[in-house]
């Protein structure tokens, strides 16, 4: 991209776009190829990376993470540890759905809807496209001893997938 767009501005930590709309605290982090439009708001230890959009009145804080394609429009919020990634398509609060701290870890279990489905990641394992049953398959192999409590909040997961399903 140019380095002149009129009505934007890059922002000091990161370097990503960020329109003159826009309000980023100078502590968050906006990658080189992410965007802040609209009345968007991302605050506090915050990072926007890869090629994420954050627009319209959205508002990413404390230390969510959105990276990769995923785009958080409307009224969206995304917060405290959640991590929304791949080609995420959020544009409600109730497109992200987080469970923590869960685990041997105390991670933050983040689901959010995707234009064709969902993502899940944990903690740092958040591959793309994974789903709830790669998610079982991970938890078998990395903590069996905590599986009945992730599988309360894949339960809880289930039932939010079928309210995005039922709204397509």
């Amino acid at each position: 991209m140019s380095d002149e767009r009129p009505g934007w501005h890059r922002h000091p930590n990161g370097g990503g776009w960020v329109q003159d709309t826009a309000s980023v605290d100078e502590t968050a982090h906006i990658g080189p190829d992410a965007e802040v439009s609209g009345n968007a708001q991302v605050s506090g230890s915050a990072r926007v990376s890869g090629a994420a959009r954050v627009s319209g009145s959205a508002q990413v804080y404390g230390s969510a993470r959105v990276s990769g394609s995923a785009r958080v429009s409307g009224a969206a919020r995304v917060s405290g540890n959640a991590q929304v990634s791949g080609n995420a398509w959020v544009s409600t609060s109730r497109h992200v759905l987080t469970v923590g701290p869960i685990g041997s870890e105390d991670q933050t279990l983040t689901l959010f809807r995707t234009e064709t489905g969902y993502g899940v990641s944990v903690g740092c394992w958040h591959p793309d496209g994974a789903t709830l049953d790669d998610l079982t398959a991970e938890v078998q192999r990395r903590a069996p001893e905590h599986a009945d409590e992730y599988e309360a909040a894949m339960a809880l997961c289930r039932l939010r997938i079928d309210e995005w399903e039922a709204q397509r």
